[in-house]
């Protein structure tokens, strides 16, 4: 019997081998591998982790089972649990109040006091003990799967943590709401009582154009959650920053009165043009983290931007950015899906939704706009459409911002099921430029097309079935101004017709599918026609309420979509027609809006062009039936000697000055026997509706020919009134104008450039 062989203990590693766990020859003091390789060699024994102790695991066991516990039950949390979270949100902790400056000199001691409390609850939010800072400070928080800093194991527990309840659920909008209506009422406090860092800009200015914003671009994609940075601009708190500030200043100058915002007091182009610069300065040091606030303000500049249309390239890159960001901070998945999610509280969930799909719409939007390929995509995103705070719904909401009439007595702003609305359109719109304007499909067969078409319509007739009924809008009833929702209700069911012509406007220029299905053609003519006349009511609504001329760019896009269908009509009907009497609409939405979003001149360019070579010619609709046509869009705000006091109240009064401003209407319809172009849903039975299909394939082959000769100057000059500039002449390519497309996907890509004067040489310093 062979002896037994003695287990040999191993030599001990020294610290760097054991470190990578390689083997280590043990000499000392210095190994041999550790000589050759030129390390350090250390050799230290083996840590020894302490065992818990029996008293330990008993108190984790009785906190294991009170846990589960308290997690079976399915009563609502107490009035006690409310009031600590309601707090958790207003942020009650002594570290991050702002301390108190000179109090107000109108209040008593007893009001001072209180003052000062309400002021100090306003803070951001704390977070307690070792619990990590929230995203929304600026740390990455998101790796997926294939990054070595993916944590496996958090993320194969997630479904089992307990954090987002039903309970939780059921009252976070309690909480969120609450918060909303205590921190609107401390807006006026904090402003009288000096606390809001306006960054060098004066108060009442500053408090102007947020109140401009709020009134405006806020509702049409919730950028900005208004409670958070309104909070925090008091007190420097994470969801405040002075890039973001400016950059709302930025947007909002454009739309007001006061021409000491503007380079050039007659180009309003040049509005807000040192906002400009201070994001310019303030965006350098920005993009070496990811910040929320930092996202919010590339989204809204890329807005403004684009709007300029000699700025497209910066606004695409800025959204791009934007779009970095929100992955970089993983604004992309649902902070209830997390390993980390404990340390978000209900406010920064709110806020991270918001944010995702504010940047989807606006990712939708420009997409659609210049042409080009969408960043984000609802499959690699698990955020829902569900937004909590819901104050800002139903709270009145006054036109101060637009040139409304004084008949408007106000509306429920609607603002977040208006936005939720827009994220499912959006949704579908990213469909439709997949599966029709992308272009692997554009060599697709014709039966595919058909069925994507007839998959694709189902799903716009489903969001409609399903659109809450105070989102509708009846162009067809007789309602008067009263009964007229928001504008941005006005742009929802504007995108709702253009993604149908979107969608439909293919199938009517493909030669190949009228010659084998000319129904399909017929049919997705009539769905055309049918949307453009819609977004014509809708439009002419609109003026009446709100005036075009200070429109979003939607708008007049809508109009630019409904135009290229109304002119190829109206080229086969006689000057009476209902089909005139829109493209007159049409074209006079163009040259009103113009002035406020640039970019439109090239709708009005490309329309005129259509109209010229069908030969169709717009008599003057005669005295009455428009007015105040030729009114400027110039309204005088209180000049500075006036202003009394920097209160709040002075800055609504401001814009309250705005609403009694020179309005101009579009044309109104007053022909009685005109040529109707629909009849019932049906068109009309002496419209001819073969032509009008072969004029969109005729447009289709004659867009596909090359050109090669140049347009001259005095040609250029009679199609824009001479006021192209001399040195925009020379820029022209070597085309001709009629051989640009009416484009409907990429409407604005960068083959018109040459028509947009150079961009305002703003200084950087």
């Amino acid at each position: 019997m062979p002896p037994e062989r003695r287990h040999v203990r191993a030599q001990q590693a020294c610290a760097y081998y054991r470190q990578r766990k390689m083997k280590c020859t043990g000499e000392r003091p210095r190994c041999k591998n550790c000589e050759i390789y030129e390390q350090e060699c250390v050799f230290s024994g083996p840590t020894r982790r302490p065992r818990p102790t029996n008293a330990a695991l008993n108190e984790l066991l009785e906190e294991n089972r009170r846990l589960r516990e308290q997690v079976s039950t399915d009563s609502l949390p107490n009035q006690a649990q409310i009031e600590a979270s309601h707090n958790e949100i207003r942020g009650s902790t002594a570290e991050q109040t702002i301390p108190p400056e000179d109090p107000l000199s109108t209040l008593s001691p007893q009001s001072q006091s209180a003052v000062t409390a309400m002021i100090q609850r306003s803070s951001p939010i704390t977070l307690q003990g070792d619990v990590e800072t929230p995203a929304s400070v600026g740390s990455t928080t998101y790796h997926g799967p294939t990054s070595t800093l993916f944590n496996e194991a958090a993320s194969s527990n997630r479904q089992s943590r307990s954090y987002l309840t039903k309970e939780r659920e059921t009252w976070m909008p309690r909480i969120l709401v609450a918060a909303a209506a205590e921190q609107r009422q401390l807006e006026s406090i904090n402003f009288r009582a000096g606390k809001l860092d306006f960054d060098g800009v004066d108060p009442e200015l500053g408090m102007h154009l947020l109140n401009l914003h709020w009134n405006r671009q806020h509702h049409s994609f919730l950028i900005t959650y208004r409670p958070a940075f309104m909070r925090d601009m008091a007190c420097n708190g994470p969801y405040f920053s002075k890039i973001l500030l400016n950059a709302i200043f930025y947007g909002a100058s454009k739309f007001s009165p006061r021409l000491d915002l503007r380079k050039d007091p007659n180009d309003v182009r040049t509005a807000g043009w040192q906002f400009r610069n201070r994001v310019r300065d303030l965006l350098g040091q920005a993009l070496d983290h990811s910040e929320i606030t930092t996202i919010q303000a590339l989204l809204q500049m890329s807005n403004s931007l684009f709007a300029l249309g000699d700025e497209q390239s910066a606004a695409w890159v800025y959204a791009g950015t934007a779009f970095r960001m929100l992955v970089d901070v993983g604004l992309h998945v649902d902070a209830a899906m997390m390993p980390t999610m404990q340390r978000f509280s209900e406010e920064d969930l709110e806020i991270r939704r918001r944010v995702y799909w504010s940047a989807y719409v606006v990712d939708k939007m420009q997409s659609l706009y210049q042409g080009r390929p969408a960043s984000l995509r609802a499959i690699d995103g698990q955020v829902p459409i569900k937004f909590m705070d819901t104050y800002e719904e139903l709270e009145q909401w006054h036109p101060f911002a637009y040139a409304s009439g004084p008949s408007y007595p106000g509306s429920p702003s609607y603002s977040v099921s208006t936005f939720e609305q827009l994220c499912k359109l959006c949704m579908i719109l990213q469909q439709i430029l997949d599966r029709t304007y992308c272009e692997r499909e554009q060599k697709r067969n014709t039966q595919d097309l058909v069925q994507d078409l007839e998959y694709v319509e189902k799903q716009l007739q489903d969001w409609m079935a399903e659109l809450p009924e105070h989102l509708r809008i009846d162009t067809n009833s007789d309602c008067g101004i009263q009964q007229l929702p928001p504008p941005h209700v006005f742009s929802l069911q504007c995108m709702w017709n253009v993604l149908r012509v979107l969608l439909h406007r293919p199938l009517v220029a493909d030669g190949h599918l009228h010659s084998t299905l000319p129904s399909t053609s017929k049919s997705s003519l009539a769905t055309c026609t049918e949307a453009a006349i819609n977004i014509v009511k809708l439009v002419r609504l609109y003026d009446r309420s709100f005036s075009v001329r200070r429109a979003p760019y939607l708008i007049p896009y809508a109009t630019y979509v409904a135009a290229t269908i109304h002119v190829r009509i109206a080229a086969t009907r006689a000057s009476t027609s209902e089909a005139h009497e829109h493209l007159r609409t049409c074209l006079a939405v163009f040259d009103q809006n113009s002035a406020t979003n640039y970019a439109v001149k090239k709708a009005s360019i490309v329309i005129e062009n259509l109209k010229k070579r069908m030969g169709i010619k717009l008599d003057d609709p005669g005295p009455g039936t428009t007015s105040s046509t030729t009114t400027r869009d110039t309204v005088t705000d209180h000049p500075s000697s006036e202003v009394t006091s920097r209160s709040h109240s002075n800055a609504f009064a401001s814009l309250s000055n705005m609403s009694s401003m020179a309005r101009s209407h579009l044309p109104i319809d007053t022909m009685i026997n005109h040529e109707p172009t629909m009849v019932a849903g049906q068109f009309d039975p002496d419209l001819d509706v073969d032509t009008i299909i072969h004029s969109f394939m005729h447009e289709q082959q004659l867009y596909n020919q090359p050109t090669n000769f140049s347009m001259p100057e005095h040609t250029a000059n009679n199609l824009y009134g001479g006021t192209m500039p001399p040195t925009t002449l020379g820029q022209m390519p070597s085309t001709s104008l009629e051989s640009y497309e009416d484009a409907l996907f990429g409407f604005n890509a960068s083959a018109f450039d040459w028509f947009y004067p150079n961009p305002f040489p703003y200084p950087q310093n």
